[in-house]
């Protein structure tokens, strides 16, 4: 059953890794690598850290404080990532490094034991406790939180039985507390802030003391003016816009930096659909969206989603129920999913007679959770760091059924010349670097 806070828009709550599907392995990385400060292979700007005292961000997808810390849009993901940290983390490369985690090693009975940063604090000064990232996680995976110990203020014992390490890169286990009167939930990150965004109001973060890095004014607009920020001289927007992008590159203070294909639109139908796989032309589909867009493609480990028996959901007996309706259901705010399913119902992939439905994201997750539907047109990340953990978020009847990955997209970066240091994890998720 999907949580309440787990809309479908939604899928990219399943948030991804660069270490690929399959199911977790319960292996430990090597010890944490103290990366060469020459190191360049994730980053996608290089200048000094305090080269200047405030970097302007362009958003094109809202910003909404009661989502942290789990970003569902490319938008959050970007303003969490400088908010809230995880144990660990994992960067494009998939090298896993430390960040609220000092170090770890094979302990006692084959546990795993980390150590916590002595320095970790949140943005109010208290120190970060191995007991305030057990009550982070209890909060967000019960059956998590069950496999860890405190045997310390700084240390955590952990049961490795069906867990990927990586899985603490996971930005659902940031740890974070509540905010007196509410608002911001309370991180440790090296920004903090109490403000607001959407609209015509302006985010401004702080960074956190000793860190070296510019305070961030983050703006947020729709897509269909994210060329307008390149005309504000903005110093970094993420967008998947074409026209922005095309512009942008006429700049010769700008560079343009794709980040990976991180969504795949996938068509899922219940059983009984009657869905015509044959009619899909999937070389077709990328010029019905408005993005840059390509077939979809599985990791060398292939795509999670479409192999589920892997993590043992095998598919449960069919229980007697009335057809699906032939429509082909999507978020009703995203307008490639919108599209893709006006094409999917040109080809015929339902037959003739079926229709499209835009739904609002609570009646589009009581849909898919019903199976009552003919199909639908998600969009999800392409990796997940834990995906035996996404594939039980699923209703049943998606192992039933069929599910067919359409195309991949991804945003690119717009980035002012000189800006200081910024680098790309595993999820796409573009940070500001401390000196």
């Amino acid at each position: 059953m999907i949580r309440p806070h787990h809309q479908i828009s939604l899928f990219g709550l399943l948030v991804a890794a660069a270490c690929g599907g399959g199911v977790p392995r319960g292996e430990l990385p090597p010890p944490a690598p103290a990366l060469a400060a020459g190191d360049t292979a994730c980053l996608i700007a290089a200048g000094r850290p305090a080269s200047r005292d405030t970097v302007t961000i362009a958003l094109t997808d809202p910003v909404d404080p009661a989502h942290a810390p789990l970003p569902r849009n490319v938008a959050e993901r970007f303003v969490f990532a400088q908010l809230y940290e995880t144990l660990i983390r994992v960067d494009c490369q998939g090298r896993v490094l430390p960040a609220l985690a000092r170090s770890w090693e094979q302990g006692p009975e084959g546990r795993w034991t980390v150590t916590l940063r002595s320095d970790a604090r949140f943005w109010d000064g208290a120190p970060v406790t191995a007991r305030d990232m057990l009550a982070a996680w209890r909060a967000r995976d019960s059956s998590l939180a069950r496999a860890v110990m405190v045997p310390d203020d700084r240390v955590l014992s952990i049961d490795p039985s069906g867990l990927s390490f990586q899985r603490f890169a996971d930005p659902a286990l940031a740890v974070t507390k509540s905010a007196p009167g509410g608002g911001w939930p309370i991180g440790t990150g090296h920004y903090w802030t109490t403000g607001s965004a959407g609209g015509a109001e302006a985010l401004w973060a702080s960074p956190v003391p000793g860190t070296g890095l510019p305070a961030l004014k983050v703006t947020v607009a729709p897509a269909s003016e994210a060329r307008d920020a390149v005309d504000a001289n903005a110093d970094l927007l993420l967008t998947s816009d074409p026209a922005a992008l095309d512009y942008g590159r006429t700049r010769s203070e700008y560079q343009d930096v794709p980040l990976g294909w991180d969504h795949t639109y996938v068509l899922l139908a219940p059983d009984g659909s009657s869905l015509e796989l044959s009619a899909l032309r999937l070389e077709s589909l990328p010029q019905a969206v408005h993005v840059e867009a390509r077939p979809a493609q599985a990791d060398d480990g292939g795509f999670w989603l479409t192999d589920l028996k892997r993590c043992g959901l095998a598919a449960e007996a069919a229980s007697p129920r009335a057809p699906p309706r032939r429509r082909i259901v999507y978020q009703q705010a995203d307008r490639d999913a919108r599209d893709l399913a006006a094409r999917l119902v040109g080809l015929a992939a339902l037959g003739r007679g079926a229709v499209v439905a835009g739904l609002a994201p609570a009646a589009l997750e009581t849909a898919f959770r019903s199976g009552g539907e003919a199909a639908y047109v998600l969009r999800v990340r392409r990796r997940t760091v834990d995906p035996c953990a996404a594939a039980r978020e699923l209703p049943a009847w998606v192992a039933r059924g069929s599910i067919t990955p359409l195309i991949d997209t991804r945003t690119h970066a717009l980035v002012r010349r000189g800006l200081p240091r910024l680098s790309v994890d595993w999820d796409g998720a573009v940070r500001l670097v401390p000196r």
